[in-house]
């Protein structure tokens, strides 16, 4: 069943963008790492909307991690290098479930010396386990735990589906 689709998306988006450029205006930069995979695709197009709207200069970082084991192969930044020290993060992802995936890549601008981190989802569950919630939410959805929201992009279309 589609949730969202790509219009509604679109407008989440723009408003996300807006809410993101009055949290951060006095910033000259802002650091927008997205989970690898949908998460990076929305981080992206988030980039895009704020660069848009606001004279933020928005740097995307890709942040790589095993979404199902992310202790096990650790977190990664891409490109590498990118100096962190005192700089506000924003990290996006698709889907907050359980908060675990979440954990792993704030941990990472935590040991990079970031000076302010917040978290930004399209959709989120409301399934915690783990101490995580997102400063920023495109919607927020009451599943049973059978229920999956699944964040789609077909050649340029967005939408959330509910499986």
């Amino acid at each position: 069943m589609e949730v969202l689709q790509h219009s509604q998306i679109e407008k989440k988006i723009q408003r996300l963008a807006y809410q993101i450029y009055e949290a951060f205006i006095d910033e000259k930069e802002l650091i927008l790492a997205g989970i690898n995979g949908n998460g990076y695709a929305l981080a992206a197009e988030i980039c895009k909307a704020l660069s848009s709207i606001s004279p933020l200069q928005c740097t995307l970082l890709e942040i790589h991690l095993n979404k199902t084991e992310p202790s096990a192969s650790g977190t990664r930044l891409s490109p590498e290098g990118y100096d962190l020290k005192g700089k506000p993060v924003l990290i996006v992802d698709d889907v907050l479930n359980t908060g675990r995936t979440m954990v792993y890549a704030v941990s990472a601008f935590i040991r990079e010396g970031s000076s302010l981190v917040r978290t930004l989802v399209l959709a989120d569950r409301n399934h915690r386990r783990f101490p995580v919630a997102a400063d920023y939410v495109g919607i927020s959805m009451a599943t049973t735990l059978q229920e999956h929201l699944e964040f789609r992009i077909d050649n340029g279309t967005y939408s959330l589906q509910l499986q």
